[in-house]
């Protein structure tokens, strides 16, 4: 029973970490950047995975800057979406 629940945690962690930054980003629109500094922000691609930033979010407290395929800020992950996912997973 044991290995049966760490698995399904484990199934449920990698499906957190496969979403990419695209859908898990609030709007630019839709974000305040009010508390934004150059030192407090990482810029990732749109169609990179939650498991290769969200260890900066976290330890770093980080707010990741979502860019299209160009360049442009297109949306923000900050803790709190982190944390809303795993909520909803739940």
């Amino acid at each position: 029973m044991f290995k049966f629940l760490f698995n399904f945690f484990l199934s449920k962690e990698n499906t957190i970490d496969d979403l990419e930054a695209n859908n898990i980003m609030i709007s630019e629109n839709n974000f305040n950047k009010d508390s934004l500094t150059l030192g407090s922000i990482f810029k990732v691609n749109q169609n990179i995975k939650l498991k290769n930033f969200k260890n900066k979010i976290i330890k770093d407290n980080l707010t990741i800057v979502v860019t299209d395929n160009k360049g442009k800020t297109i949306g923000y992950i900050s803790k709190k979406e982190i944390d809303n996912i795993s909520k909803n997973e739940n």
